[in-house]
């Protein structure tokens, strides 16, 4: 079997090597070498890249065997080779994974909330929690208790540890292997057998923050970012509440009182601009109303809006259908397409709104229904022209309005 050599030196950049065996996969060529430094992907964490003997390593799993394969972007020229790690994405996952082993100690210890599942992503990482509830406020306690083992520096110690004897070893959780267990060991804090590369020392992690949490699945999700991603993230939203404190002419720690405010003055503009826009709907259907042929004892309005919303053309409706013996049958021209709204007055019993808006919404080629009282539909797009011969047609079949 492979000797994997990141178990024992999680800080190797270069080795040497021979290939011992080569195959093709449907992605490329890939090789076995008789040791390795490179990570395959394993325990949530992702695998390594680099290259051997500059050809670019493009992926590392290992197979049923426990013998790790590694795909290049073409085979190699020798048999022996010269293996290089792409040591920012490698101390990038150690002080990822370290940070990981911090934050699910200090959950169990301070919340007796259990890590399920672990998972590295290229931007962002998180641990699912045996635990129903999580707050802020506990999110931050157990923040502040990772990061004070950080700033205290502890070494994170590698140990290979006997089956038989792996019970003498304060684990947080028993071991998926059997055989020889290698255990990651945060001094007076942590230890759990784990396969993964981590930094020598907490101090290396540099950081860790929590980013999100959210309900997953009975448990909680807890999303974080340790070392070099930390430090990108504060960056980055450092630069955007200074855009938004530049925005609003106020220093940075007043910009959520900024944007209350702001919230509060939306919130009246848009209630006096609903009061302003009923009124003016208002106005217009008194208008539409006077406009409508009086036919039989009946005023129908029948009209293609523009420049009108959907939601305007019901507030329309609405109020025509408070003058006495009213039908309105309107449409406006949308994104959607045709768009129609049909309302009768309560004192024309003898009118059925959704009929009517049937009628006009097969004409054109859509759909609607509703109740007697109001109905509403749809339509491809059309011309107006034939719009608004669709609406008359419909309001009285045979009969054309002038």
């Amino acid at each position: 079997m492979t000797e994997r050599l990141y178990y024992t030196d999680s800080l190797l950049r270069e080795f040497t090597a021979r290939v011992v065996a080569q195959r093709a996969t449907d992605r490329g060529p890939a090789v076995r070498l008789d040791r390795t430094a490179f990570y395959p992907t394993s325990g949530g964490q992702p695998h390594d890249t680099g290259s051997l003997d500059g050809v670019r390593v493009l992926d590392v799993w290992d197979d049923e065997t426990g013998a790790v394969w590694h795909l290049l972007e073409r085979p190699p020229e020798g048999d022996a080779v010269r293996g290089a790690i792409d040591w920012e994405r490698r101390f990038d996952h150690m002080q990822q994974h370290s940070g990981q082993h911090l934050l699910s100690a200090a959950c169990v210890r301070l919340l007796d909330a259990p890590t399920i599942s672990f998972h590295l992503g290229t931007a962002s990482s998180h641990i699912d929690l045996a635990t129903p509830e999580l707050s802020w406020d506990d999110a931050f306690r157990v923040e502040a208790d990772v990061n004070r083992v950080i700033a205290e520096n502890r070494p994170v110690e590698v140990h290979v540890v006997d089956e038989k004897n792996i019970h003498t070893v304060p684990l947080r959780r028993p071991p998926k292997v059997t055989g020889e267990i290698r255990v990651i060991w945060i001094r007076d804090y942590d230890a759990v057998a784990c396969g993964g590369t981590h930094v020598p020392r907490t101090g290396a992690i540099g950081l860790l923050k929590i980013v999100r949490i959210e309900r997953y699945k009975g448990g909680m999700r807890v999303g974080f970012l340790c070392g070099g991603r930390a430090l990108a993230d504060y960056q980055r939203v450092l630069r955007a509440v200074q855009a938004v404190s530049a925005d609003l002419s106020v220093h940075p720690n007043e910009v959520g009182d900024a944007v209350a405010r702001l919230k509060g003055e939306l919130k009246e503009a848009r209630r006096a601009l609903q009061v302003a826009d009923d009124v003016l709907m208002a106005a217009a259907a008194e208008c539409l109303w006077r406009e409508a042929p009086e036919l039989g004892g009946e005023r129908r309005i029948v009209a293609h809006l523009a420049d009108h919303s959907f939601e305007q053309a019901r507030a329309i409706a609405a109020h025509a259908i408070t003058h006495p013996r009213t039908l309105a049958l309107l449409a406006v021209s949308d994104a959607k397409g045709v768009r129609l709204v049909c309302a009768r007055g309560a004192d024309l019993p003898g009118r059925d709104a959704a009929a009517t808006l049937r009628r006009a919404a097969e004409a054109l080629g859509g759909r609607g229904g509703g109740t007697a009282e109001l109905a509403q539909g749809g339509a491809p797009s059309q011309p107006r022209d034939a719009i608004v011969d669709a609406l008359r047609g419909a309001v009285e079949p045979g009969e054309r309005l002038a």
